[in-house]
């Protein structure tokens, strides 16, 4: 699911509960909303991120158990790529992050460009606090 526009976690969880069978699991995409919508009641987050920084991917637990506080101290840390993820995609972001950490220079397919030297910097800033979470 896409974030819900007005940002009413709660209300979209009510809704979309009201018309999907009981075990139906319930998830979201959007990654700066990750938090919000699983402390509403979100039964997952659907983003690569977990894939090559699964530390401070546990946003999904704390979140998952009700540890709210943690929840917002994992948040924090993603704020910073939160920002970039919105500024240039995700998409573009990930790529970068996965060169960052030495996994080659893998670019994205085209049409999609890479990021240029400047923001690819400020992907390697927003990384740090990233590198720091510990669960």
């Amino acid at each position: 699911m896409p974030l819900p526009s007005d940002g009413g976690f709660a209300g979209e969880m009510r809704r979309l509960r009201a018309v999907t069978p009981e075990r139906f699991a319930i998830g979201h995409s959007g990654d700066w909303g990750a938090k919000d919508a699983l402390l509403a009641g979100a039964a997952c987050w659907y983003s690569v991120v977990a894939g090559l920084l699964p530390e401070p991917a546990a946003l999904t637990r704390a979140a998952q158990q009700g540890t709210a506080a943690e929840a917002e101290r994992i948040n924090q840390a993603f704020a910073p790529l939160w920002a970039l993820f919105r500024e240039f995609g995700s998409f573009r972001v990930i790529f970068a992050i996965a060169e960052i950490l030495g996994f080659g220079g893998i670019t994205p397919p085209r049409p999609i460009l890479p990021l240029d030297q400047a923001r690819h910097k400020r992907v390697e800033v927003a990384l740090q606090p990233l590198l720091q979470v510990t669960v």
